[in-house]
């Protein structure tokens, strides 16, 4: 495949994959807040085991929000460096540290929920109390690596679109949502704040899907 056919269908496959993150987004909203509801009033132990009862949806969950996620993500990354490779600017090349960053965290953070949850549940019969302390852990390494605050997410996004302003890569309105999503996610280093966890959530989610589409009409622009 000769070198400008093969960055086309890199570019085209990272707008599919952005679409694809926002997807990601809503089915985790779907499976968590739609199709599991945990009773109130349950104690740790009564936790687990309503998880363990429903154990391949929580599994799909995570699956999909983190670990899907971060093969997705890789490939945004990979076709955004082939969009801004054209010219030197320092600051998308610093924003795709910070992407990559994230995919570290993104991917880690899913593992860790994935087998501290199964390490969990088979301790739940015969060891309760190391079953609710494994659990509490898992919890508080999920939240801090990737989940309680989007720091890394926001400084991504913030930078790339800073960088696409300057050098006018996409349509400025994207851009434009991007300082505001950006910002959302930095600003969840308040995590006492309400809603700003989800503001960052579902302005991001509205930000891949266009990004995806910008991505996918440079590659129909430039086959035309």
């Amino acid at each position: 495949m000769p070198v400008q056919a093969f960055n086309q269908t890199l570019i085209r496959a990272g707008g599919i994959a952005a679409i694809g993150m926002a997807l990601c987004y809503i089915s985790v909203a779907v499976i968590f807040f739609g199709m599991l509801s945990m009773p109130q009033g349950l104690d740790s132990v009564g936790k687990i085991q309503y998880l363990q009862q429903h154990h391949l949806l929580v599994a799909s969950g995570y699956g999909i929000g983190y670990l899907l996620f971060g093969v997705l993500l890789a490939i945004v990354l990979q076709a955004l460096h082939q969009v801004f490779a054209t010219t030197s600017s320092a600051m998308a090349a610093l924003a795709e540290r910070f992407g990559n960053v994230w995919l570290v965290l993104m991917m880690a953070s899913g593992m860790v929920a994935l087998i501290g949850l199964q390490m969990s549940f088979n301790l739940i019969e015969s060891e309760p109390q190391q079953a609710v302390a494994l659990y509490n852990t898992r919890n508080l390494l999920t939240e801090a690596l990737d989940g309680g605050i989007e720091l890394v997410g926001g400084l991504w996004v913030l930078l790339l679109s800073i960088a696409g302003l300057q050098q006018q890569r996409f349509a400025k309105a994207l851009h434009l949502l991007g300082l505001v999503v950006g910002s959302l996610g930095i600003l969840t280093v308040l995590h006492t704040v309400p809603y700003l966890k989800d503001a960052f959530g579902i302005s991001q989610l509205i930000w891949f899907i266009c990004l995806g589409s910008s991505l996918l009409r440079t590659t129909d622009s430039n086959r035309s």
